[in-house]
């Protein structure tokens, strides 16, 4: 398996793996890309501004993320905590993989990855968010060392738009 930026042919694979995801956190009473968001819009905006990584064995999609540069409109305010740091960070976004892989540290390695993109860049700050409801994302970013810092507000306009949010010092 190897993880390499994602490309506009990989789009289809994407939406099916988003739309996957999707129906996961619903059978998991997860609020979480239940309605419009992540769009195909934005997953083509990741992939053209080359911030959008895939996990692949072969020609199969495994795995995705964004690894987003620059602010995040969503962090500006946070709730209940601050931020560790105030500098450049890189934010993870539409981080999935696929349902028969899960418990695999498929997760582990796109986010290991997610590291080395940010020394890459010479960033030493991450950031990510999660619905509170979903365990599995949380405990994963808790044993990549995340903390929790307190949590943020979504602006989609469905649904719950209540996330907690978490940095990492690399």
């Amino acid at each position: 398996m190897i993880i390499r930026l994602a490309t506009l042919a990989d789009l289809d694979d994407i939406w099916k793996l988003r739309l996957e995801t999707k129906e996961l956190l619903k059978s998991r009473h997860i609020d979480q890309w239940q309605y419009e968001d992540p769009t195909i819009e934005t997953f083509k905006i990741d992939i053209l501004h080359q911030e959008f990584y895939v996990l692949v064995d072969g020609h199969d999609l495994k795995g995705m993320m964004a690894v987003r540069s620059g602010v995040e409109d969503t962090y500006l305010t946070i709730y209940d905590g601050k931020w560790r740091k105030d500098e450049p960070y890189l934010t993870i976004h539409r981080l999935a993989i696929k349902k028969d892989l899960l418990g695999k540290n498929i997760a582990k390695m796109l986010m290991d990855y997610s590291d080395l993109v940010a020394k890459q860049k010479n960033i030493h700050y991450m950031r990510i968010d999660t619905h509170e409801h979903n365990q599995y994302a949380i405990r994963l970013f808790q044993n990549q060392g995340y903390e929790l810092c307190g949590w943020i507000k979504l602006h989609q306009k469905k649904g719950d738009i209540r996330r907690l949010a978490f940095d990492k010092i690399l």
